[in-house]
């Protein structure tokens, strides 16, 4: 059975990508739209409310099951999902503030197990503490591990996070 029709070029590029070899027959190219080329992204979420999760986790690509899930659970209480967000892994992807700004237009940084010196702001502040820095609000917390624990610290620090959550997001 023959086909009549030939898929467009730029379909099987991106189909067989790392898998065509050249047989030394007459092979005629075209060029693939420039519309195409695939952005890399370094992050987790859609990043569609301009929300920066930033952790630093040396074991996982992102988080583990059981922190992500932790993390769903605080992000559906302030009306939000992995949608809305970048979660973005420090020690996968060592960045600056300046870099979260400018390149992402960041307007609210959560950061997990983190502190500002890590990512060079040039001022240190207390965890869940809302600080405004460049029209960007900004809060940091113990890691999601330590908040999940069963601990009362623990459940002390998840009231706080609730509490700057609140203020951060207007709820």
């Amino acid at each position: 059975m023959l086909m009549k029709d030939q898929l467009p070029a730029f379909v099987l590029a991106e189909l067989f990508s790392n898998s065509l070899v050249y047989t030394g027959e007459n092979v005629r190219s075209e060029l693939i739209p420039e519309a195409l080329p695939k952005q890399e992204k370094n992050y987790l979420g859609n990043y569609e409310r301009k929300i920066i999760v930033l952790v630093n986790d040396n074991d996982n690509m992102y988080l583990s099951d059981e922190e992500l899930e932790f993390l769903t659970g605080i992000l559906n209480a302030c009306k939000l999902n992995l949608a809305h967000i970048a979660l973005i892994n420090f020690n996968n992807n060592p960045v600056d503030f300046n870099q979260l700004r400018k390149k992402m237009q960041a307007e609210y940084l959560l950061m997990f197990g983190m502190n500002t010196l890590q990512i060079q702001l040039p001022f240190t502040m207390p965890d869940y503490q809302v600080q405004q820095y460049d029209n960007c609000k900004i809060v940091t917390a113990p890691s999601l591990t330590d908040l999940n624990n069963k601990t009362q610290q623990a459940k002390a620090g998840k009231t706080k996070l609730w509490k700057s959550l609140q203020n951060i997001f207007s709820l």
